[in-house]
């Protein structure tokens, strides 16, 4: 059969029973509720520290005093020496006391002389600056010489030659 037919008739039998229709409010939009978030703890107060020191406390201050006492004077191996401990546990008395042992003044270094340059020097000079006026380059003047690097420089640091680290060109 005709589904729109019987469509018709059933709508046809609704009526005629005393049926009535009823037209139903659309979807409207209700937003959500404000979330309330709980309220936070009380803080937990911590208990006051006790007033008394422990024996160990005392100790450990008392040995820091010393200690930083005696590195005024003197080195941490000295005291080392002098307390019969060793020098890392000092070091770590001394970083948590906020203090430095004493550095004697070093001496100054002595002057080095320099020596006189060889003849063999002299000559190589002589070639270098030669080789430096023809166009070569440092790499090609060390090759052409049979020379290092290091005894290249320290040629042209000995004569003062000015041998540039890239040729100029134009």
């Amino acid at each position: 059969m005709n589904p729109s037919i019987d469509l018709e008739a059933a709508t046809a039998a609704f009526f005629a029973s005393g049926g009535q229709i009823i037209v139903l409010d659309g979807f409207q939009y209700v937003p959500f509720r404000q979330r309330k978030h709980p309220d936070p703890k009380p803080k937990r107060v911590k208990p006051a520290p006790p007033a008394k020191e422990h024996p160990q406390q005392t100790r450990a201050k008392a040995r820091t005093a010393q200690v930083s006492e005696l590195a005024k004077t003197m080195t941490c191996a000295e005291v080392a020496e002098l307390l019969g401990e060793t020098k890392t546990a000092l070091w770590g008395v001394a970083a948590r006391g906020g203090f430095k042992f004493f550095s004697p003044p070093k001496p100054p270094e002595a002057m080095k002389m320099k020596a006189e340059p060889t003849q063999e020097d002299r000559d190589l000079a002589d070639k270098i600056i030669a080789l430096r006026d023809t166009g070569k380059s440092r790499w090609g003047v060390t090759l052409e010489l049979g020379i290092g690097n290091w005894r290249f420089a320290r040629i042209l640091a000995a004569f003062d030659i000015d041998f540039p680290l890239k040729r100029k060109r134009g």
